[in-house]
């Protein structure tokens, strides 16, 4: 009997540090709570599902101070030991260089089958046989989401040609599978159908494919990232499922036995315990984030500080608002949209560094298109499906939270006045649509600003790729804020209220 040990991590997005950063607070997650559980042997794999470099006021740091040849996470996780990782559409966020500066320094071997780097300086391979110490052999496939081209802005990848990974998978599977005892899938993308049903979520847009992948393909074990789920002991025609939250706060421990047949013990872990030692080049990085980030900003006329998401979507926001009121600055568009990621800080009105970075967590540009009354509608009908009704109870709708928690993808929209009906079937929501005091009209014009992430329709808004575009403006938002707020005393945030929606 031979015996393999594996232990996952996924979704990192950079949290070294037991902390989140909203405060100073230690929390139970960040990769140096998880090492400290990690034993490691000759028989073991520590292997990394992507989103690893970009998501942590950490990170961020990093990126408007990349002074750096190695990227101190490479170093990090050559110590612990990790054999095998895989890119996530967060790591290709800060450019080339910096993602370089992560896989040039790692001693683990990046596994990514449908990520090709041209002129081939980077070291990807689509997969590996590894051969333990007891002989097993292990085969590995590395795979990542196709919607990175979606997403990602075009400088970030014009080195790099991603395709679809489906096909490519399959044909190494069915190289593989004779060649090795186990084999073992590393993707970067979620479940397009519920694991439990098989029911579709939403549209089967390509972009997860991990139902797909383990229902059609051989793998033994298939390990997933990218929707943030607590998955472990489940399995998909004899495929074993695993995926992790997000942010370090949990890993998976994989114990399996061979002996002609496969045997697993797998356990989602909380990384608990103390801080093994901490290599100085970290340290001296951590003390001047935390310095960073309590470096006031500017000064606002009233606390941002955020409800329930729920809340926030039915009555308005006015941390919201002031989002929207930059962006509608900065582009001198007509109107201007925002949403908020799953978890927020808010500002006080004290403004700190801290704040916009624990506020508005991603490295997005904006982009102004040019709509129609007949865009601004359907956009605001995707809004209003946020909503549902049962037992005469507003809830949030799960199509903004399976597979995956998507606040993200509701949007709050300043400029115009709109009402919705959420007693109405889907699709017909919006009962009013005003600009100036005026209805808007289905041919009607107006500029847009929103987030490049939304302008390229992720998240059900496929209509705006149609819209031409206006503007680009190429300076990351965290950026935009800080800015707007250095160069502006005493601000009056915006306290309009631009909907109200009918409940009963």
């Amino acid at each position: 009997m031979k015996t393999l040990k594996i232990y996952f991590t996924s979704d990192l997005h950079g949290y070294i540090f037991p902390t989140n950063y909203a405060d100073t607070a230690e929390k139970d997650l960040g990769l140096l709570k998880i090492s400290s559980n990690i034993i490691k042997d000759d028989n073991t794999l520590i292997i990394d599902g992507g989103d690893t470099i970009q998501g942590s006021a950490f990170m961020t740091y990093l990126s408007y101070n990349n002074t750096f040849d190695v990227h101190p996470l490479a170093n990090l996780m050559n110590n612990i030991g990790y054999d095998y990782i895989t890119l996530g559409n967060h790591d290709f966020n800060y450019g080339e260089d910096y993602l370089k500066s992560y896989l040039d320094n790692i001693d683990a071997t990046c596994l990514c089958a449908n990520v090709k780097h041209i002129p081939e300086e980077l070291k990807v391979l689509p997969y590996d046989i590894k051969t333990m110490a007891n002989g097993l052999k292990v085969g590995l496939i590395g795979f990542t989401t196709e919607f990175i081209n979606t997403w990602e802005k075009e400088e970030n990848l014009l080195n790099f040609q991603i395709t679809k990974p489906y096909e490519l998978v399959k044909d190494l599977t069915n190289t593989l599978k004779n060649q090795v005892d186990i084999l073992i899938g590393i993707y970067h993308g979620g479940f397009e159908k519920d694991i439990h049903t098989g029911e579709l979520l939403g549209k089967d847009t390509g972009e997860n494919e991990a139902y797909k992948i383990a229902e059609n393909l051989d793998f033994d074990l298939l390990l997933t990232g990218h929707q943030h789920m607590d998955i472990s002991n489940h399995t998909i025609n004899n495929t074993q499922i695993v995926q992790t939250l997000h942010n370090g706060q949990n890993f998976v421990e994989i114990n399996i036995t061979f002996d002609k047949t496969i045997k697993y013990n797998i356990r989602s872990k909380v990384p608990t315990g103390k801080v093994n030692a901490v290599p100085n080049e970290l340290l001296e990085i951590e003390t001047n984030v935390q310095k960073w980030l309590d470096k006031p900003i500017g000064k606002l006329n009233t606390s941002l500080l955020p409800d329930s998401h729920l809340d926030m979507a039915l009555n308005g926001s006015y941390l919201a608002n002031f989002i929207n009121q930059i962006q509608l600055d900065i582009s001198g568009a007509d109107i201007s949209c925002t949403s908020f990621a799953n978890d927020i800080k808010g500002f006080d009105s004290s403004v700190t560094v801290r704040d916009v970075v624990s506020t508005y967590v991603y490295p997005n540009t904006l982009t102004v298109l040019k709509v129609t009354g007949k865009v601004l509608r359907m956009a605001l009908e995707r809004c209003a499906s946020y909503f549902d009704i049962v037992n005469n109870e507003v809830i949030i709708s799960d199509r903004f939270l399976k597979p995956k928690v998507e606040h993200y993808n509701y949007d709050y929209f300043s400029g115009i006045y709109y009402e919705f009906d959420i007693t109405s079937e889907l699709n017909n929501r919006v009962t009013k649509l005003e600009f100036n005091n005026m209805t808007v009209n289905d041919t009607d014009e107006f500029t847009l600003v929103m987030n490049n992430y939304r302008s390229s329709g992720a998240g059900g808004y496929e209509f705006y790729t149609e819209c031409k575009i206006d503007k680009v403006i190429m300076i990351e938002m965290p950026e935009i804020i800080i800015d707007y707020l250095k160069n502006n005393s005493n601000i009056e945030v915006d306290t309009t209220k631009y909907y109200n929606i009918t409940t009963y």
